[in-house]
């Protein structure tokens, strides 16, 4: 397997690849990562999310630090890698704190259902499983070792995996599973009382969980359809994460999560933090990389333009 070249050993893709994840150390510079969870700590000093996301508080473009992970060469790169294409698309991006406490209501997270994240991605099913069109991840700004709230997964084991064997619809939220529960226990108890068949496949994937111990800095790298699930952080204690996700650029069924990128424009922050991007970062928002058809003489002056000090060489010496 040579592919496209990137920071992932060919071991680290082939597991993603074949198992569904894959955790890689070392991709983010360690002072990077302490700087956003200082800045994190700081937004969520006063509380914490009990489910996902920050509620815009830190969706890319936040125009800090955080942006600097979003759109780092060397997750490009690895996404690159696992799709083996260099034209991808960023989807998703949130940092959110989530905090320890005893509260399992139905629609908590804190001990989260086993699932699979395409359900509120796209509107139709994943591709086969050898033909993946899309990439998420999970940026740890804490040690779970401390912190507890490590994503638990259950590993596909090769193509005949009983577990992994679509269609993948044996979840809440999905295939006529409309009474949503995200808790463990609620999700559990309902398919027990109502598809008592479904209830003992997923026995079979609490059986197999695995809960790594994720680093600061570590990057936990997964897939749509990968079961994986969130578990509870310690009591006192708070974990901050990034989210991102990635898609094969032509693949629009695939939606993006955030508003748009563009959406906070005009006041001169995102359009500060566009152009200090390369123009593979930029690629990642949706700007036509050097050599595209739509750059010309004409629309590159126009680009230069719209942002005075961009540097637009790169553009010019593409044509």
């Amino acid at each position: 397997m040579e592919g496209i070249q990137g920071p992932l050993t060919k071991e680290q893709v082939t597991h993603w690849r074949e198992k569904g994840f894959v955790i890689v150390s070392g991709l983010i510079d360690t002072a990077l990562v302490e700087s956003c969870n200082i800045k994190m700590m700081e937004i969520f000093q006063d509380t914490a999310c009990k489910d996902f996301g920050s509620d815009g508080k830190c969706a890319f473009p936040t125009c800090s630090d955080l942006d600097r992970i979003t759109t780092h060469e060397n997750l490009i790169d690895s996404v690159s890698q696992l799709l083996d294409t260099p034209d991808i698309l960023l989807t998703q991006s949130d940092g959110w704190c989530k905090a320890g406490h005893l509260d399992f209501g139905a629609q908590q997270n804190n001990d989260q259902r086993f699932h699979m994240d395409y359900g509120n991605h796209t509107f139709i099913h994943p591709t086969p499983w050898h033909e993946p069109e899309n990439v998420a991840a999970i940026v740890y700004l804490a040690d779970t070792e401390v912190t507890g709230g490590g994503t638990a997964v259950c590993c596909r084991e090769g193509d005949e995996d009983e577990l992994y064997q679509p269609p993948y619809v044996n979840m809440p939220g999905n295939g006529g599973h409309w009474e949503f529960y995200n808790d463990r226990s609620h999700a559990e108890k309902y398919f027990e009382e109502k598809h008592p068949d479904i209830a003992q496949f997923r026995k079979k994937l609490y059986d197999r969980e695995v809960i790594p111990v994720y680093k600061l800095g570590d990057v936990l790298l997964y897939r749509y359809d990968i079961w994986h699930r969130g578990t509870p952080v310690k009591v006192g204690h708070k974990r901050s994460v990034i989210n991102i996700a990635w898609k094969k650029r032509d693949s629009f069924w695939h939606l993006t999560w955030n508003p748009a990128w563009t959406k906070w424009n005009y006041y001169g922050n995102v359009e500060g933090v566009l152009m200090k991007l390369s123009p593979k970062q930029r690629a990642l928002l949706g700007v036509p990389k050097p050599g595209h058809s739509y750059w010309n003489e004409q629309n590159i002056k126009w680009f230069g333009a719209r942002y005075p000090g961009i540097d637009i060489s790169p553009y010019l010496e593409a044509l």
